[in-house]
């Protein structure tokens, strides 16, 4: 078919210049095209917020670490031994090497006993000053109850304990805003950690002093007993080395008498050993580095928090301008889909802002409610 050379040219024109709707969906390019449309903003935006979060950064105190590493020590085998010879009375007696893990070690230093052992001691600050690590961490709050709380509670987030996997080792890091302050605390920490397991097994053994002390008076008593009936077959029968029944009777008593001699003289040492592990004092922790007071302050990183900040923010803006140019396509391709769409937006805003609506909506749309 051939064009009408009559017909207007302002008419083709008009034709021509009919704009077909956009479609629905973004595609790859009109995310393109929306993003060097927005790059002022894309732009500046994300820097601003990086430039706040350096600039709140600087602000805030510095920081020292303070770490130590240890590792925990065996045990004496004392304690080991009277359990094992308490089993063989049928006894059973907790082991002193049980839950004395390098794990173990590290749950204790981060637990709220320990926390509270470290706030109820008193340092000095590098300049100096005789400081109350509780006033210092929480200052201005008069009320004692409440400013220990709120000590404890920043505390938990100062103190790290960690185990090598290969090497079982434990490290102790302590990060405060003064450098003499963290390395006194690390090394307190330490003496409250031996300290506590001093006590566990001076504990332990007591109990094992006390069961062994117990059980040798029984097994002399035993023995006693087993020694008057071997003396009163010997009174009884002066020579018997002719009668195989009162030979073997004879061997079976003395027997007797000598396994409960064994029993006793183990006992007996055992007691003695229990009675050194309950006067022991020696440390139970092996300190590998001790706390040293920190030269340099730690690592702010700045630059990471700064462009983690940025990009999210350049997400969240991206989402933003996306979200946007597609209410403004919907708007054009279905005007009542998009009208709806923002009268339940609307709806849903009030809701989270007054949420006792949504209870009195679902109980006036119940329809047995209603009935």
């Amino acid at each position: 078919m051939t064009p009408n050379p009559l017909a207007s040219p302002s008419a083709s024109a008009a034709v021509g210049t009919v704009a077909s709707p956009p479609p629905a969906t973004l595609t790859a390019l009109d995310v393109v095209r929306l993003v060097l449309r927005r790059r002022r903003l894309l732009f500046m935006l994300p820097m601003l917020v990086a430039a706040m979060v350096v600039g709140i950064g600087l602000l805030a105190d510095r920081q020292w670490v303070s770490q130590a590493t240890f590792v925990a020590q065996s045990p004496g085998g004392g304690i080991s031994r009277l359990a094992g010879l308490a089993a063989q009375f049928g006894v059973s007696v907790p082991n002193a090497q049980s839950g004395q893990s390098p794990d173990f070690y590290a749950d204790v230093l981060r637990g709220d006993g320990m926390m509270r052992q470290l706030l109820a001691g008193r340092y000095t600050t590098a300049g100096g000053q005789r400081v109350e690590l509780s006033a210092h961490l929480v200052p201005g709050v008069a009320d004692t109850a409440r400013r220990g709380e709120l000590a404890l509670r920043d505390l938990r987030t100062m103190v790290s304990a960690s185990v090598g996997i290969k090497t079982g080792l434990v490290r102790l890091a302590v990060r405060l805003d003064d450098p003499e302050l963290a390395r006194q605390v690390a090394a307190r920490a330490l003496e409250e950690l031996n300290r506590l397991n001093v006590l566990a097994q001076q504990a332990q053994a007591s109990q094992e002093r006390v069961f062994t002390d117990s059980r040798l008076a029984m097994a002399r008593s035993e023995l006693r007993v087993a020694e008057d009936r071997l003396e009163g077959f010997l009174r009884s029968n002066r020579v018997f080395s002719g009668a195989p029944q009162l030979v073997l009777q004879e061997d079976r008593l003395r027997r007797d008498v000598n396994l409960r001699q064994q029993v006793v003289a183990g006992l007996a040492q055992g007691l003695e050993q229990a009675r050194l592990e309950e006067s022991r004092n020696l440390p139970v922790i092996t300190v590998v580095e001790a706390p040293v007071r920190p030269a340099l302050p730690d690592s702010r990183r700045l630059v990471l928090k700064a462009l983690f900040a940025a990009i999210v923010t350049g997400g969240v803006l991206l989402a933003w301008i996306l979200a946007g140019e597609w209410r403004r396509r919907l708007a054009v391709l279905n005007p009542a889909l998009a009208a709806e769409m923002e009268s339940l937006a609307a709806e849903a805003a009030g809701d989270l802002r007054r949420p006792w609506r949504m209870v009195s909506k679902s109980r006036s749309d119940d329809p047995s409610r209603a009935a």
